[in-house]
């Protein structure tokens, strides 16, 4: 199978033509199929027309016989008329001739023209010829008597198989011993030569035929059938970032190019999100990045407008260095998020007594939660029914990149929560170290047009950007890529105008 496809290919070219594949494996087959069934009958027929003149001469042979044992005496016989038109009973190519025990012709068909020193050596005992005789028959004769008749070619070409025979005669009453006659058959292999010289002529006119019209059939198929793949081809085509409209129809489309058909419409689902996403996330990062630069480029101007003291200078710097700050941390977290989706980012699980890193986590930003007049309030405990003691409550997680996603957590609901309110940091922690993390902030929630997208990069639900310059809109994004790293997933639950509830799941040393 290999070297058949390797042939298709090498005959099909380098480009590898489906159409040309697909059609010389048409023609292929059906040579090999037409060729095998022509060897196998051709076979058949040589077995059938030549092997088988054995028991044709031999049968004739008992059937001269017993006519000639009811003929009378030996003159009778000799002298009889009917002796060559015996032949006339039995079949038109055979060639009969009767000798005496010198081998010298006594009486001889037309069709007899076998020279006598051409004749078997040996004489086959007529009377020990059964009745009737077929292939087993003669397989047995051949058996005892070895090799029984003769091959002879004449000058024209003809082909003749001769048996000789040897028959004694009734003896008549002066006769002191039987006289015996030698009689020869002999069979002209021509027909069933030319019988299969034609068919093997059909048989190669037949398998040229064949081969042009499975090469025809290959082509027209291969066309057919390629046709759809055309289609998408045409399709792919057209497409392009201003036109990402295009879909494959499904109502003509063929069961086995549905699932292809399918996904290549899927796929341009997925290409006219990212490229939406992607032109979304261009125009945010330049909104991003111009307020910055704006904002350092006008104060630097304004620095520059008139000669200033050194006091004026080093705050115009001070007021620099926060921007600086803002474009680096949004940069930093930029190549984070753009590791996390090449695999360059890898998490290093550990055990983290999760009690304590929460407690270090909630102090971290007391001080930004008491300028914002809100409480910060923490519950940890063990899965209803597990067995974990108080000091067991462990998480199986990165350290540093816990912290992050948390920390982002806590810092967003800190900024959405309005004054006077409760941020509250839940946990809830299972003995294979997985682990559930809320952090619930009323305030006047997130749209549900929002959720879908609300971790999605430079993304914040609000039209009007208010507050643009606190955030840079990769701190949920962040969240998400690091729970994807751990294996685990982060949701969010909005009920408007009461209360925002962001959970961040981790699967533990089982599931990391």
């Amino acid at each position: 199978m290999r070297a058949l496809n390797a042939l298709v290919l090498k005959l099909a070219g380098r480009r590898k033509s489906l159409t040309w594949q697909i059609s010389l494996l048409f023609v292929l087959i059906s040579f090999l199929v037409i060729a095998a069934m022509g060897f196998s009958v051709d076979r058949m027929l040589a077995g059938e027309l030549l092997e088988s003149n054995d028991a044709l001469l031999l049968g004739n042979m008992a059937l001269l016989r017993n006519r000639l044992a009811r003929l009378g005496s030996s003159e009778e016989i000799l002298a009889s008329p009917q002796l060559v038109e015996l032949l006339g009973m039995s079949y038109r190519k055979l060639g009969l001739a009767v000798l005496d025990e010198n081998r010298r012709i006594l009486r001889a068909s037309e069709e007899f023209n076998i020279p006598v020193s051409m004749l078997p050596q040996q004489a086959v005992p007529i009377e020990a010829l059964p009745d009737r005789v077929d292939e087993a028959a003669a397989r047995e004769l051949r058996t005892r008597f070895g090799n029984l008749t003769r091959q002879w070619t004449a000058p024209d070409g003809r082909w003749y198989e001769v048996l000789l025979g040897r028959l004694s005669l009734p003896r008549t009453g002066a006769e002191v011993q039987p006289k015996t006659v030698l009689i020869a058959l002999s069979f002209d292999r021509s027909l069933p030569r030319e019988l299969l010289a034609r068919y093997r002529k059909g048989l190669v006119e037949t398998l040229v035929l064949s081969v042009l019209a499975a090469a025809a059939l290959g082509i027209w198929s291969a066309r057919l059938v390629l046709r759809r793949a055309r289609r998408m081809a045409a399709t792919a085509g057209r497409i392009s970032a201003h036109a990402l409209n295009e879909r494959l129809s499904l109502e003509d489309t063929p069961e086995e190019f549905l699932e292809a058909t399918l996904a290549f419409n899927h796929m341009l689902d997925r290409l006219a999100d990212s490229l939406r996403r992607l032109s979304e996330f261009s125009s945010d990062l330049a909104h991003d990045l111009r307020t910055p630069i704006h904002n350092l480029l006008g104060e630097a101007q304004v620095a520059l407008s008139r000669p200033r003291t050194a006091a004026e200078y080093r705050e115009v710097l001070e007021s620099a260095v926060e921007e600086y700050e803002r474009l680096s941390r949004m940069i930093e977290n930029m190549l984070f998020l753009a590791r996390a989706d090449n695999a360059q980012v890898r998490a290093a699980p550990q055990w983290i007594d999760l009690r304590d890193f929460l407690v270090n986590m909630l102090s971290y930003y007391e001080l930004l939660a008491e300028e914002r007049n809100i409480h910060l309030a923490l519950d940890v405990q063990a899965e209803q029914g597990a067995p974990l003691p108080h000091a067991k409550l462990r998480v199986w997680a990165d350290e540093l990149m816990l912290n992050r996603a948390v920390g982002n957590l806590v810092s967003n609901a800190l900024h959405h929560g309005p004054p006077d309110c409760t941020v509250t940091v839940r946990a809830v922690a299972r003995a294979d170290g997985s682990a559930d993390i809320e952090v619930a902030n009323p305030g006047p929630g997130i749209g549900a047009k929002y959720l879908p997208r609300i971790f999605d990069r430079f993304y914040r639900p609000c039209s009007a950007r208010e507050g643009s310059s606190a955030g840079s809109g990769l701190g949920l994004a962040i969240v998400k890529s690091i729970a994807e790293l751990h294996g685990g997933e982060i949701r969010v639950e909005s009920e408007a105008g009461v209360l925002t509830t962001f959970t961040l799941s981790l699967p533990g040393a089982g599931g990391a």
